[in-house]
């Protein structure tokens, strides 16, 4: 009986070794465990840059970020959107592949314009951004803005060769507009970006509609958090060639009160309230419960309280990120 006693006390002793041995998940420094004491937050870096008069190139870095109790990065996802839109005959071009830098994985080898200069890299883009997601989790954003970079790379992010200039930015953009939901630590967060390209047929003007998402998620694929933004990309034109100017872009929630929907709206909400209204709608449901949504013709709901703008592309990229 004795040993009896003996042994089932050692097998008892194994047995709560190994549940202490348990892999934890939540990242190494991450606060804030209590739904409701996390934020979640959607930041870019975006412009246009004229090469000519027949070119136009539209570049936007994306960065998403959950912060903890303490405001420090929790998880980070960055994705970049480039591309060159083009005269011929004085006519828009099509674009013929509108996909991120991160959806091409390893097909995307990083170019001159994302290292800086000539040297040649075979590390893919999405492997480095990762690997500065990695470097800025466990930080604050004082501690990621403060690196010290050379020629706007750092030798202190290991595995990453980039220009980080525009990451940096992104991700603090990001973390100052952040918003409390209900989210956990250990849900996954995604990011999607979306271009749209708008009706050209005019021939005086060229747009790109690029939609943004930050989407976290728990581990039944529920939407715990959300923030969406859209970004109107705009080149304009005259007797056949590009008169756009150079410079940043900024989204509708950069806009903020001056977008000046509150005076056109029947409900008087700017449009980062009825964005804001959507993003809170999304949330306990999944992509395939918002895939079956039904919308009107004018892509508008009725379901939705404090929402009256066009959600279509929207939603589809919210979806796009909740089943990545």
């Amino acid at each position: 009986m004795k040993r009896l006693c003996v042994f089932l006390c050692c097998a008892l002793l194994v047995l709560s070794l190994a549940g202490c041995s348990k892999k934890d998940d939540t990242p190494a420094g991450d606060a804030g465990t209590t739904k409701g004491d996390r934020k979640i937050g959607l930041g870019h870096v975006s412009s246009l840059t004229m090469d000519g008069t027949d070119k136009t190139r539209v570049k936007t870095t994306v960065a998403a970020v959950v912060l903890d109790k303490d405001g420090r990065i929790a998880s980070c996802e960055l994705d970049e959107l480039d591309f060159v839109v083009t005269l011929s005959g004085g006519a828009p071009q099509s674009v013929s592949d509108l996909t991120t830098k991160g959806e091409k994985e390893d097909a995307y080898i990083p170019t001159k314009e994302d290292i800086g200069s000539d040297k040649g890299l075979t590390t893919p883009w999405h492997e480095q951004a990762d690997a500065f997601c990695d470097y800025a989790e466990g930080k604050t954003v004082g501690e990621l803005t403060g690196l010290a970079t050379t020629d706007g790379k750092s030798a202190e992010i290991k595995g990453c060769d980039l220009v980080v200039t525009d990451f940096i930015q992104a991700v603090s953009r990001a973390a100052s507009g952040a918003m409390t939901h209900a989210m956990a630590a250990g849900d996954d967060l995604e990011l999607a970006i979306t271009a749209i390209p708008g009706d050209s047929a005019a021939n005086d003007k060229v747009q790109y509609t690029i939609e943004m998402a930050a989407v976290a998620l728990n581990e039944k694929d529920v939407i715990t958090g959300c923030m969406t933004d859209t970004l109107d990309a705009k080149m304009t034109m005259e007797n056949g060639v590009f008169t756009t100017v150079s410079g940043p872009v900024e989204s509708k929630r950069d806009a903020g009160d001056a977008y000046g929907m509150k005076e056109a709206s029947g409900i008087k909400r700017e449009w980062y309230e009825q964005a804001d209204a959507f993003d809170t709608y999304v949330r306990g449901k999944t992509a395939a419960q918002l895939a079956d949504m039904k919308l009107g013709a004018d892509g508008k709901t009725d379901a939705i309280s404090g929402c009256t703008i066009t959600i279509t592309s929207m939603l589809k990229n919210v979806i796009k990120a909740a089943r990545k």
